[in-house]
């Protein structure tokens, strides 16, 4: 099930540069990432505290931004999946977690989710995860959720996907079943 949040930005690209806010033109699949992707700081929650760090650990790896909000059940569900695949090839992938504030989930509310103990029912060791972020939901710019970007370790934006395809299952619908 997808959650559509099309509701984009309620603020106008004109009001956003007049308020001296620097717009971000969304990437296309087939994109480099800009340098200040990596190295941009973005606030980080971590096991309930929080702490503000870049991407630039990641450089150089198969990086995928999964993008997810509070009231999206799959968003979750697929969490155990994408940490099999996290540690099974830790030097060759990272998935990083991203909640926009677009989502309204703001940092108390993740608190409060966490502690609600969604987490221990589903089995998962914690959650790590950008929140309250408006960067890269620009550049990226979800349509429903969870939304996956893959970024190659070449630094291309190479896939967008709606459906984890980091699942041991799952088998493409175009890969013939003879093989």
């Amino acid at each position: 099930m997808l959650f559509n949040l099309s509701e984009a930005w309620a603020q106008s690209a004109e009001s956003r540069t007049a308020e001296g806010q620097i717009e971000i033109k969304p990437l296309q699949v087939g994109h480099r990432v800009p340098d200040e992707f990596w190295t941009k700081e973005h606030l980080f929650l971590i096991n309930g505290d929080t702490v503000r760090k870049t991407l630039e650990e990641h450089r150089g790896k198969i990086l995928v931004l999964d993008f997810w909000f509070t009231g999206c059940t799959k968003c979750l569900v697929h969490q155990k999946e994408i940490n099999y695949f996290k540690e099974k090839y830790p030097e060759d992938l990272a998935v990083i977690m991203v909640n926009s504030k677009r989502t309204r989930d703001d940092h108390e509310k993740l608190i409060r989710y966490i502690q609600g103990g969604v987490f221990r029912n589903l089995q998962l060791p914690n959650l790590i995860s950008i929140i309250e972020d408006e960067y890269l939901d620009q550049m990226f710019s979800p349509a429903a959720y969870p939304n996956y970007f893959w970024i190659n370790d070449q630094n291309i934006f190479q896939l967008q996907t709606f459906r984890n395809l980091l699942d041991q299952s799952y088998v493409a619908p175009f890969i013939d079943e003879k093989l």
